[in-house]
């Protein structure tokens, strides 16, 4: 272990992507509750007569298929050879477990537990759900603290979670009592030892686990359950350890909590690795980020988001590359190729001001740069805390759907809710970002309107949402009113008054624009809106522990980096016959100003009159098939090829959705 006082690591975020960054044969005991899939068996809530119908419903959540073959390998691989594995499951999910995983151990078997207060068959129509099962495995020499021959039934009755332990906001269907965790834990581990938990849900194995004086690894997903779950394990911490004063760092502002610092789905890889010593010659490294390296290649993935970006096309590109020394890019962009490409040096270049900032920064590790972009982050998870203490926006909604209010008394309460907490919204923003201008709570109250007058209109004309949809929903309408402040910002402040807070808010921007749009007005101001829910659980300083990391600096330190034109790139860097040139200039379209830098049908003809009789290295170029440019380079020596190639966004339909792509080389 790198710090062996460590107590806890709690992750919002996806456990299939936290899981890959666990080293083999490192956790002592993974005990976890996922999802039942239940769901798709529910009658929904039972009609009583007289009284309000019983709650028989279950959580959005567990309607989503989910297949324990998925997980089998990594739990065994993370899993030490002394450690133990018990899986909370039901009756249509224990097969499954079962096939997947009794042939990786020694032995397999089963706990039930007993519920003594299971919820009550109304119509007397069968018998009551009143067990769970827990399946269970391990291998010869594992960690067994054997009680008494009483006590080792592999059978335990409590009740199910009552209050004050079972929360009510926010309410979870699965909420398991800590004694019987506590159990478990102790049969089952050691003190010290790490317990690991994938659907850490409101935390109750975190609960459980540091009672016992073990240490604790949570992953959750849902934001509401993770802020839950980080409340009552940071609780524990406080009450249990007399040294929290010494070994923990600042109050929370809401609790008062000395703790650790909890992380955000962006923060995961840097502290899911900080926890183990990998060693010197083992590296934990992103999958997604860096891939498994081929001839010519790296594996790593693209700096940024850029229309156009070239990470699919590398399967064309690759195989097709020479033997080169040294890379030369004059329109970088994104960088899928430049990342993607091994060479001796790189030179690399864009018309972009404010995209080469980002480049240069990264190179330099500017420490102002990050920093403005880490607390755009913190906002960011501000902003979800935001969302869960506000549950009165849902109750407000609700109300509005049932016509209990009219619009008009709607956007009143709207109103009030901003003036009321306004304090509150503006402190979502985090260090100097509140002593800028701010437009935070006047767009909170627009957005919130809007989302919930357009959510009725699709309720009326559809089907009523989901619980977990209208929660998507509000949260999306608060993030898009503190993306619009942070677009705000872009568009006021000029790159050359704040240039590393100029670039970290276009960071942001790439990041969070509706499908990696750049669109601007015609005052030159960007307008493209908020990408919407599926952005609502990004983090960017994921990306931030990429730009970070050592074998990243290890490329840049062979780059040198420009912002010219083209021309005057490949005129200063003189490539020769040794070199290798990517190019991948703006289409040939009659919207070819992605960035603020029009590129047009005579910078077309100056690039081909440069490769075509200027250029000694070797060259290759992906562009749009056009007749125009299937004409400046259909010439001798010149060889071209075509693949196609699929867009997801077309602005104004000035992009067929597919177009045929040209590969063009001298060689």
């Amino acid at each position: 272990m790198k710090d062996p006082n460590w107590r806890k690591c709690i992750l919002r975020a996806d456990s299939r992507d936290v899981i890959k960054h666990i080293p083999d044969n490192s956790i002592d005991f993974i005990l976890t509750d996922p999802p039942y899939n239940l769901g798709q068996h529910s009658t929904g809530n039972i009609p009583l007569p007289g009284r309000s119908a019983m709650n028989n419903d279950v959580a959005e959540w567990d309607m989503v298929d989910f297949n324990p073959e998925e997980w089998a390998d990594e739990f065994v691989r993370i899993l030490k050879p002394t450690g133990n594995l018990f899986i909370f499951t039901s009756y249509n999910q224990l097969g499954r477990w079962y096939n997947c995983l009794d042939h990786k151990f020694d032995t397999s078997n089963f706990m039930v537990w007993h519920k003594t207060n299971p919820a009550p068959k109304i119509f007397k129509a069968g018998f009551l759900n009143s067990c769970e099962m827990i399946f269970t495995c391990w291998n010869k020499k594992h960690t067994w603290n054997f009680i008494s021959q009483k006590e080792m039934h592999n059978f335990i009755e409590s009740p199910i979670c009552m209050r004050p332990e079972r929360l009510s906001n926010p309410k979870h269907p699965a909420q398991k009592p800590v004694a019987i965790l506590k159990k478990m834990i102790e049969i089952a581990s050691n003190e010290n030892d790490i317990v690991f938990d994938p659907f850490m849900g409101v935390g109750s194995v975190g609960v459980a686990t540091l009672e016992l004086n073990r240490r604790f690894i949570g992953v959750e997903l849902d934001p509401c359950y993770f802020q839950a779950a980080s409340e009552r394990v940071e609780k524990v911490i406080v009450m249990s350890d007399k040294e929290a004063m010494t070994r923990y760092k600042q109050p929370n502002e809401e609790t008062g909590l000395l703790c650790e610092p909890t992380a955000s789905y962006g923060e995961m890889h840097g502290l899911v690795s900080s926890f183990f010593d990998v060693g010197a010659n083992k590296k934990i490294v992103r999958k997604e980020q860096v891939k498994e390296k081929k001839k010519n290649e790296t594996g790593f993935s693209p700096i940024i988001k850029w229309p156009g970006g070239k990470e699919k096309e590398l399967k064309f590109i690759t195989p097709n590359v020479p033997n080169f020394k040294r890379f030369f890019d004059p329109f970088v962009g994104g960088g899928s190729v430049f990342m993607g490409l091994d060479a001796d040096e790189y030179y690399i270049n864009d018309f972009s001001e404010e995209l080469i900032d980002l480049y240069k920064y990264i190179s330099e590790q500017d420490e102002l740069f990050f920093k403005y972009v880490e607390a755009i982050d913190v906002s960011w998870k501000n902003a979800t805390e935001f969302f869960c203490s506000n549950n009165y926006l849902n109750t407000l909604y609700v109300r509005y759907r049932n016509a209990s209010i009219s619009k008009k008394e709607l956007q009143q309460h709207i109103v009030d809710f901003c003036r009321d907490n306004a304090e509150r919204t503006n402190n979502i923003l985090e260090g100097n970002f509140r002593l800028l201008p701010s437009i935070l709570v006047k767009e909170l109250e627009k957005n919130l309107l809007r989302k919930m007058v357009r959510m009725q209109q699709l309720e009326e004309q559809k089907y009523e949402l989901p619980t977990k949809d209208v929660d998507d929903n509000i949260e999306s309408a608060i993030k898009s009113a503190v993306y619009m402040n942070y677009r705000y910002l872009y568009n006021k402040i000029k790159i050359e008054d704040n240039r590393p807070l100029h670039c970290a808010l276009f960071f942001f921007i790439r990041n969070y624009a509706y499908s990696g749009m750049f669109r601007y007005s015609n005052k030159g101001e960007f307008n493209v809106p908020y990408g919407g829910i599926a952005y609502n659980s990004k983090y960017m300083l994921k990306k931030i522990d990429y730009y970070k990391s050592e074998l990243l600096q290890e490329h840049f330190r062979k780059t040198k980096i420009y912002n010219v034109d083209f021309e005057e790139f490949l005129q200063k860097c003189n490539p020769t016959q040794d070199d290798f040139v990517f190019l991948d200039p703006p289409y040939d379209s009659e919207f070819s100003t992605y960035a603020q830098n029009p590129f047009m049908k005579e910078d077309q003809q100056r690039l081909a009159d440069y490769m075509l009789n200027k250029c000694k290295a070797k060259w290759m170029m992906i562009i749009k098939n056009t007749d125009f440019i299937y004409n400046l380079y259909n010439k001798k020596g010149i060889n071209i090829r075509t693949f196609d190639k699929e867009y997801l966004v077309s602005f104004m339909n000035r992009n067929n959705k597919k177009v045929t792509h040209l590969l063009i080389t001298n060689y």
